[in-house]
Order: C-alpha cells, then sequence, then structure tokens
C-alpha cells in the first residue's frame, strides 16, 4: 500500500533526474514561507535540494501573506505569473477565476491525487471540480493552552465549558503578574474575524444564516457581550494582534489563544528557548457553552497552485518542484519542524509524525472544523472590515454589544446588497 502512495512521487522524482541532465530551468514559486523568520531557511534548504537533485533552479519569491492574493491579481493582469505558488484553503475561492490557473487533475490525473492524498485534505483545494489547489500542510485553527502559564496560576485541570474557561481567565488575570490571559485578536480585521467567528459558532450562531446576515441574533449579541466583557475585565486587551498573542504566550504572559498548529514553531522562536518550550504548548478542545456541545474549530492549511497557459507536463520542471515539496524526504521534516501535519498518505504514516505527540493531540483536539466562509466571499474584505470596526467598537467601550451588532448587521445588510 504505502508503494502505491509514493508511486507517483517516485516516478516524478526519476524522470527529475533524466529532465536535469538535459536542460536546467528556473521555476519560480511565489509563496509567503520564504518571507518569515520561521520558514525561509527549510524553504532555501528545499530548493537547494531540488537543484541538487534536477539541476534546475527555485527562485523563491516571497510576499508578506496579507499581499499574496493582491499580486496574484497584479501579475495576472500583467502576464507575469509564476509557476507556482502558495494559497490557503480560504483564499483559494478569491483567486480561482484566474484563467492561468491550472487543474491537478489534468495534470496528475484524479485517480492517482486519491491515492496520495486523504480525501479530507483534497477537498480544500478542490473548486467546481477542479483541483485548482493540492494540499500541503494542515489542521486547524484551534486553541493553544500554556501549561506553565496555568501551573503559575494554580490551574489543575483544562477547562471544558465557556464558564470554566472565563474562570480560569480570571485566575491567571489574579496570580499571575503583568499577564494578558487570554490572548484575543482585537486588531487588524483579517485577525479580529477568526476570533469573532470562533466565539460566535461557539455561542451558536453564524454569520451568515440562509443567504443573510444574522450577526445581531441573541446568540451573537452575547458572543460580543463575553468578548467585551473580557476586555473591560483585564482578561484580554485592546491593540493585539496574533502575532503579539503569539509572543505574549511564548514569554509567560498569555495562558490560551486561537492559532494553527504553527502555534508550536511560534513559541519556540518567541521564547528563546526552542524546543525547551514544547511540554508548554498544548493544544486543546474549544471551550463550549453547554456541555455534549462540538468544540468548533477554523479549518486551516496551505495550498500549492499552479499558473500557465496550458496544462504542464507531469515530469516539467515546475511539477518537479511540487512533488519535490511533497516527498517523504521534503514534507514530513518541513511539517514537523513547523509543527503542522503533513498532508500526504505516505507522510502521515511516517514514523516521526506517529511519534510526534503535540500533533496527535492536536489531531485528538480537532472535533468539528469549519471553513471560514468570510474569506472567500466576494465581499469578504468588506464583510471583514466591517465585522472588525464595529467589533472593535463595542470592546473599545463606544458601543454597548448590542449596539454594535446592530450596527454591524445593518452595515452588512448594505453591504451584501450592493
Amino acid at each position: 500500500m504505502k508503494h502505491l502512495k509514493t508511486g507517483l512521487v517516485s516516478a516524478i522524482a526519476a524522470l527529475a533526474v533524466t529532465a536535469g541532465a538535459v536542460q536546467a530551468e528556473t521555476v519560480e514559486f511565489m509563496n509567503w514561507v520564504s518571507a518569515e523568520e520561521t520558514g525561509k531557511e527549510k524553504m532555501t534548504a528545499m530548493a537547494d535540494s531540488f537543484k541538487e537533485a534536477t539541476g534546475n533552479e527555485v527562485d523563491l519569491q516571497g510576499y508578506a501573506w496579507g499581499d499574496m492574493n493582491k499580486n496574484y491579481v497584479l501579475r495576472a493582469r500583467s502576464k507575469t505569473l509564476p509557476n507556482v505558488g502558495q494559497s490557503q484553503g480560504r483564499l483559494l475561492p478569491i483567486i480561482a477565476g484566474i484563467p492561468e490557473m491550472q487543474d491537478f487533475n489534468e495534470i496528475f490525473g484524479k485517480d492517482k491525487l486519491a491515492e496520495m492524498f486523504p480525501a479530507s485534505f483534497l477537498a480544500a483545494g478542490e473548486i467546481d471540480g477542479k483541483q485548482l489547489g493540492l494540499p500541503w500542510i494542515g489542521g486547524t485553527i484551534g486553541w493553544v493552552a500554556n501549561q506553565e502559564v496555568l501551573d503559575a496560576a494554580g490551574i489543575t485541570e483544562m477547562p471544558e465549558t465557556v464558564e470554566e474557561f472565563k474562570a480560569a481567565l480570571i485566575q491567571v488575570r489574579d496570580n499571575v503578574p503583568n499577564s494578558v490571559p487570554l490572548g484575543l485578536a482585537t486588531k487588524n480585521h483579517n485577525s479580529i474575524v477568526l476570533d469573532y467567528i470562533t466565539w460566535l459558532w461557539t455561542f451558536g450562531g453564524d454569520v451568515m444564516v440562509d443567504g443573510k446576515p444574522a450577526v445581531n441574533s441573541p446568540e451573537a449579541v452575547a458572543a460580543l457581550s463575553f468578548l467585551t466583557d473580557a476586555v473591560s475585565e483585564r482578561l484580554a486587551a485592546p491593540e493585539i494582534d496574533r502575532p503579539d498573542a503569539r509572543r505574549l504566550f511564548a514569554q509567560g504572559a498569555t495562558a490560551f489563544y486561537l492559532d494553527a498548529p504553527l502555534a508550536r514553531t511560534f513559541a519556540r522562536k518567541f521564547s528563546g528557548r526552542d524546543m525547551e518550550i514544547d511540554p508548554a504548548v498544548k493544544p486543546i478542545k474549544a471551550p463550549v457553552l453547554n456541555a455534549g456541545d462540538d468544540p468548533v474549530s477554523v479549518s486551516w492549511g496551505h495550498l500549492i497552485v499552479a499558473f500557465g497557459d496550458e496544462a504542464p507536463a507531469a515530469d516539467s520542471p515546475a511539477m518537479q518542484w511540487v512533488m519535490h515539496l511533497l516527498s517523504n524526504e521534503q514534507l514530513v521534516g518541513y511539517a514537523v519542524n513547523q509543527s503542522v501535519l503533513p498532508t500526504t498518505n505516505a507522510a502521515l504514516e511516517s514514523e516521526e509524525v506517529k511519534a510526534d505527540t503535540y500533533l496527535t493531540e492536536w489531531a485528538a483536539a480537532t472535533v468539528a472544523p469549519r471553513r471560514n466562509t468570510i474569506a472567500s466571499m466576494e465581499k469578504g474584505a468588506e464583510v471583514s472590515a466591517v465585522i472588525g470596526e464595529e467589533f472593535q467598537a463595542a470592546i473599545l467601550g463606544q458601543k454597548t454589544a448590542e449596539e454594535a451588532a446592530n450596527d454591524m448587521q445593518s452595515r452588512l445588510e448594505g453591504v451584501l446588497a450592493e
């Protein structure tokens, strides 16, 4: 079975060696990993090993994560799209309309891809029957707890309900000096939206119900009130973005925050302690409003996309690079180093992944992941801005939670009616 799952990668790798002896080429790879401190070194090493194996160069074109889609659109207009790029499941629908995007089913064959990846990961890159993205690394946006902070606060059990969660935050506030117990995202609309919808789902609400905004429902008002109270009671703080929460967590000031599995990698980096901090980084199930509710999380993962005027051959340098990234030799080490789940069947079955307690705990904490549909909405940026602005108005005390929810509702109705 393992030979079946790794057959496609091995075949392409063999072709890569042959092709490399004929003519060296440069593959353009537009991504955000090489633009980040935590991934630059590993990404460069993968490009170097690809050159050694095939003779082909990789031009690592690094952009900030928040600028990726904008630059894909701009480069599509100027006819300068890269051969291969990086995206995310929730962002893919925004660029899916670019005519040069390629369907990996046509390049490698749908059956071969089904042998190589679990269906759940493949689904993240599928749009309207086309496999526009291949899964690279995966996981969820979920809760992480700092065991050292909890120990310092005298907390002996992980909270399971919202009531227990708030009690734990209070205990941290009262027992850990200069702490920000909850690393709630309170600035940057894109960051705010993830925290907001996670809590909205926890309280039983949703941004859209039956195709219409529902952000002033009783459940939505209750969720916003909870978050507003958290800030006013010094359980969370204004002017916190995801990167700030990561640093506070790593420095022992924050007990809980939402992040992708990369949380462990960020903790290692920002604490200055590398793997010494690993035992403190604990993936946990989301607190539930009522016992028996499903803990919520947001689907998350990185994808590989390809561009061209026509489908590239499976043994082209660009596709050799794609399969190099997905080979066990590259993927397993990269995923474990980045504290994320690899996406191929072969990599998931590797001993290195199975032996990583953190990754197995993350998978166990993932019960019912849901897709963030806001980012893929045609007016997703405007929707995110409205949510972010009204959320901030509430937590800063400029409006009550109910007033902010009502204003958010009327503004979203206006935006989506245009």
